[in-house]
């Protein structure tokens, strides 16, 4: 998933804050969006409420067609 994640932080830099999370280490982040396994994303607005929710292999795609509206209008 490297390469999506790397792709994502590149592309989506300029309007939003990206975190990575290990699904094994439990942290503040962990407790917030009790995973429910890997490799899963997940969008969250500024309050830190779940806007949007991928779980699986993800191709790119999907990313763009829900987060280009929030950076690119």
């Amino acid at each position: 998933m490297n390469p999506i994640v790397n792709g994502l932080k590149k592309k989506y830099k300029h309007c939003m804050k990206l975190e990575r999370v290990n699904y094994h280490e439990w942290t503040a982040w962990h407790e917030l969006l009790f995973p429910v396994g890997s490799p899963e994303f997940v969008l969250l607005d500024s309050a830190k409420q779940v806007i949007y929710y991928w779980f699986g292999v993800i191709p790119a795609e999907d990313f763009s067609e829900i987060l280009d509206p929030l950076c690119f209008d």
